[in-house]
């Protein structure tokens, strides 16, 4: 009898070693089921441990969930972080852009938390979705800066963009998607290589536009006035 309580003394877990085992055993569901599929019962039996042991730590799976999924809180702000230095702007903006695709393929939590956010409205789905909002922002003013004075509602666009890439990730395996099929290496690479022509032409835009500019201010200081000057601009956008 004393060797049984010996052997459960030795083999009896930390409180980390079973917190972790329970962020193992969810994050595996999630992969598995999505977090609108997950039981408590399944969580403890993934983790082997009994619910009283669950809800000494957690009040119940909403608060679980929280606590999981704030791992992928700085998801976003991580791949900024690692950008290249010594890309222009336009090259960064493809860079996040195409790592945003390869990291999303991989990650089959982050598409099981986006599914979430979709399908659930609730306080964790709530917090997520506005906290990467939160953390993206200083890349969004970066390219409100960048855009200012263009025509290019780079915050729409931004969003068309990001979103597109979130829906064809998550939509992949159920059909087709203008005659594409996404889920294959050859729909995979025109994904990226249709991101990289369209970040070429927003930024040729700015390409455009700073070049008019210089044309204006040369203008200006050969004494030509500001109303041909405005309706020579007025014409060429007009062609264009």
């Amino acid at each position: 009898m004393s060797e049984d309580k010996e052997i459960k003394k030795r083999n009896r877990r930390t409180k980390i070693v079973i917190e972790q085992d329970v962020l193992r055993a969810v994050g595996v569901l999630i992969e598995e089921v999505g977090f609108s599929n997950i039981t408590l019962t399944a969580v403890a039996e993934k983790a082997k441990i009994e619910p009283s042991v669950f809800y000494r730590r957690y009040a119940n799976l909403d608060e679980l969930f929280d606590r999981y999924t704030q791992k992928y809180d700085y998801w976003l702000s991580g791949l900024a972080e690692n950008i290249p230095k010594d890309l222009s702007e336009e090259e960064a903006f493809k860079w996040i852009m195409q790592n945003l695709v390869q990291a999303l393929l991989k990650n089959k939590g982050m598409q099981q938390l986006l599914i979430w956010e979709l399908s659930d409205d609730n306080a964790t789905t709530r917090r997520t979705a506005k906290l990467r909002e939160l953390i993206n922002e200083p890349l969004i003013r970066m390219l409100e800066l960048k855009f200012k004075d263009s025509g290019i509602d780079i915050n729409v666009i931004c969003a068309m963009i990001i979103s597109g890439i979130y829906y064809l990730v998550l939509h992949r395996k159920r059909s087709r998607f203008c005659d594409v099929d996404f889920n294959t290496k050859q729909g995979k690479d025109r994904l990226r290589t249709g991101i990289d022509q369209l970040s070429s032409i927003l930024f040729a835009q700015i390409q455009k536009q700073n070049e008019l500019l210089q044309i204006a201010e040369r203008f200006r200081n050969e004494g030509v006035s500001e109303e041909v000057i405005n309706k020579c601009l007025r014409l060429n956008q007009s062609a264009n």
